[in-house]
């Protein structure tokens, strides 16, 4: 018990320490969460419109309905110079797969996700629903479609800038701007090797993107 404190601890702090961000690191995991006192940690590549990156994220049950994760990701955007993000979340479970009375498993969740690219910082806060379904295929081999659909609240600030104009140096006042996005993600889960799960998923928000992972330790 002492554990699950510490690292819920932890996350809350890495929670509520930023405020918000354009949406990067994407979903990477069903609405099911984790064995209570286990751990996962993933890494995947993840490539969209304007960027490309690889991104880490661990994984913990804290109980049978809640799971807390911590990422860390590195993106490279067009224009180069790689940048770092981070993000954190948790996930409560409102209604767990039973074959009998429930086809699926729904979860709701909340999170944070900031990076600064260049002179612009991005913060984002974001609310979400997610859906998946557990589907035996043969050997016991399993694969899960998920879905999420988030509302998330977002600032960017631009930083001051110095623009020298060949007659002097002007300063160029920068400011910032908090705006309400919605933006979704549809992906899957494949169990086929033991012990190592296998992660597709699609991005649609801002920044339109693809990602692929691999799940690296369980404990």
């Amino acid at each position: 018990m002492k554990k699950q404190y510490i690292i819920l601890t932890l996350l809350a702090v890495l929670v509520f320490a930023a405020s918000s961000s354009a949406q990067f690191l994407g979903q990477m995991s069903p609405a099911s969460v984790i064995p209570t006192g286990s751990s996962k940690i993933d890494s995947y590549l993840m490539v969209g419109e304007n960027s490309i990156g690889v991104a880490g994220q661990f994984r913990y049950g804290f109980s049978q309905f809640v799971e807390g994760r911590a990422r860390l990701g590195f993106i490279d955007p067009e224009y180069g110079d790689m940048n770092v993000i981070l993000g954190g979340d948790l996930k409560y479970l409102i209604m767990p797969y039973d074959e009998q009375k429930n086809k699926f498993d729904m979860a709701l969740g909340g999170g944070f996700e900031y990076t600064k690219l260049g002179g612009t910082s991005f913060l984002g806060i974001t609310g979400s629903v997610l859906g998946s379904i557990p589907m035996q295929l043969e050997n016991n081999k399993s694969i899960t479609p998920y879905a999420r659909v988030g509302l998330r609240v977002q600032r960017v600030s631009i930083d001051d800038q110095n623009i020298n104009t060949g007659a002097g140096t002007v300063t160029v006042e920068g400011g910032s701007d908090t705006k309400l996005k919605i933006g979704a993600n549809i992906g899957a889960e494949f169990s086929v090797i033991d012990l190592t799960d296998f992660m597709a998923e699609i991005q649609i928000d801002d920044e339109f993107g693809f990602f692929f992972g691999i799940n690296l330790f369980e404990f």
